[in-house]
C-alpha cells in the first residue's frame, strides 16, 4: 500500500506493521474457494466455539487467581498454585487456538556442534531460572500464552528513553499489541531491570521476559532493539540471559499480530482449523553473559557488547533481517493507520487501545 510507504524500511523493503497476507498463489483456484469456504462457512461455527471456550478459560483463571490471593500467605505456596495453574491454562488455551503441535527445540548456531556430554541441544527448557531473563523477538499475543505456558514469567514494559521497565501482569501482556507503545513510562513505575530480577530471584517469580523490539512486528523482519543492556544499572551478574525466537508459517491467516482489532484478530486465528507457531532457543552456553560485559569482564578480557550480541543471537536464531524500523516508528504508523480508517488510537497514553471501526487488520 503506497499510502504506508513511509513506514517501508529502506534498507530491506520489507514493511514490518501492515498485516502479512499469503501469497498470491495460496489464492488462486480451488486454494480459494476452499479457504472461502473456511473463512465464512465452517470458520465462524468453529470460532463461535472456541471464542466461547477462551471466555471460559479466562473465567477459570480468575477464579484460581482469586484462591491464589489466599494462599499469599505462604508465598511459595502461592507461587507453586499460580505456576501450575496459569500454565495448564495457557496451554489449553493455545489447544483451542488450534495449535495442536507447536515446533520447539533448542538450536546450536554453531555446525556440527555437540554439548559436553556429547549430545545436540535437545530442551528448550535451557535451565532457565527464577530472576534469569528470556530475550525474545515479539510477533503475536500468542508468543504470551507460549511463555506463560513454558515458564509463568515475569512480563515487563520498556520505557523508551531511560532503558528502565515495569512488570506487567500476562493480561497486560496479552493486551499490550493492540495498544500503542508508550513513549515513556511514569517515573514512579519505571525501575532498573536489576531489581526487577533479583525479586523475581528472591521470591522464586520466575524468569524475567524482555521484548527489545518493545512492540511486536509482522513477522516478516525484525524491528530496532531498545539498548537495555547497555544502562549499567540493568545489569545483573547473577543473571543468565536465553534467548528465544518465534515463527508463524501459515497458508490463509496470519497468527501474527501487528494492527488492527484484536478482537477481529482472535476471531479470524480461531476460524482456521489449525495454527502453526516454531519456537527455536538458542542453547544456554552459546548465550551472551553479563559477565562479559564492560561492567564485569575481567580486565585482561575483551568485553562484550550485550545489545549487538543478543541481536546478532536472535537475527541467526530466527533467519530474519533486521530493519531500521523502531517501536516509536509503529507509534506512529498506528496514529497515521487509524486517523486513515477512522478508527481509534491514542497514542499519547500507555493505557489506550489501538482500535478500528473497519473490522479487521490492514493487509500487505
Amino acid at each position: 500500500m503506497e499510502k504506508f510507504s513511509k513506514w517501508r524500511d529502506q534498507g530491506t523493503g520489507i514493511q514490518p506493521f501492515l498485516q502479512p497476507v499469503p501469497a498470491r498463489s495460496e489464492q488462486q483456484g480451488l486454494k480459494r474457494l476452499l479457504n472461502a469456504a473456511k473463512k465464512y462457512v465452517v470458520g465462524p461455527v468453529v470460532a463461535a466455539v472456541r471464542v466461547a471456550l477462551l471466555g471460559a478459560l479466562a473465567v477459570v483463571d480468575a477464579a484460581t487467581a482469586t484462591v491464589g490471593g489466599a494462599l499469599g500467605v505462604v508465598p511459595s505456596v502461592k507461587r507453586g498454585w499460580t505456576r501450575c495453574t496459569r500454565a495448564l491454562w495457557a496451554r489449553i488455551a493455545l489447544l483451542v487456538l488450534g495449535f495442536y503441535r507447536i515446533d520447539a527445540k533448542a538450536v546450536s548456531l554453531q555446525r556440527g556442534r555437540r554439548s559436553a556430554n556429547g549430545k545436540k541441544p535437545s530442551s528448550t527448557d535451557g535451565g532457565v531460572r527464577s530472576g534469569d531473563i528470556v530475550v525474545a523477538n515479539h510477533v503475536s499475543y500468542v508468543d504470551i500464552l507460549y511463555l506463560v505456558a513454558k515458564y509463568t514469567p515475569v512480563f515487563v514494559e520498556i520505557d523508551n528513553a531511560t532503558m528502565f521497565a515495569r512488570p506487567i501482569s500476562p493480561w497486560q501482556a496479552i493486551r499490550a499489541p493492540a495498544k500503542a507503545t508508550p513513549a515513556l513510562l511514569q517515573a514512579t513505575e519505571a525501575r532498573p531491570l536489576k531489581s526487577i530480577t533479583e525479586e523475581a530471584r528472591a521470591k522464586r517469580l520466575g524468569p524475567v521476559v524482555v521484548f527489545p523490539e518493545n512492540a511486536t512486528s509482522n513477522g516478516r523482519a525484525l524491528l530496532q532493539f531498545l539498548p537495555v543492556f547497555g544502562e549499567f544499572g540493568n545489569l545483573d551478574e547473577k543473571t543468565n540471559i536465553h534467548v528465544v525466537g518465534f515463527k508463524y508459517p501459515f497458508q490463509s491467516f496470519s497468527p501474527a499480530y501487528s494492527v488492527g482489532n484484536q478482537a477481529a484478530h482472535l476471531f479470524g486465528l480461531c476460524c482456521q482449523v489449525y495454527n502453526s507457531l516454531t519456537v527455536r532457543m538458542l542453547a544456554s552456553d552459546e548465550a551472551p553473559r553479563v559477565a562479559e560485559s564492560p561492567m564485569f569482564c575481567d580486565s585482561d578480557a575483551e568485553p562484550v557488547d550485550l545489545d549487538d550480541a543478543v541481536a546478532d543471537r536472535l537475527l541467526h536464531l530466527t533467519r530474519l533481517r533486521l530493519t531500521k524500523m523502531s517501536a516509536m516508528d509503529k507509534r506512529d504508523f498506528l496514529a497515521f493507520y487509524y486517523k486513515r480508517t477512522k478508527g481509534y488510537g491514542s497514542t499519547g497514553s500507555t493505557d489506550s487501545s489501538a482500535r478500528t471501526s473497519s473490522g479487521g487488520p490492514p493487509t500487505i
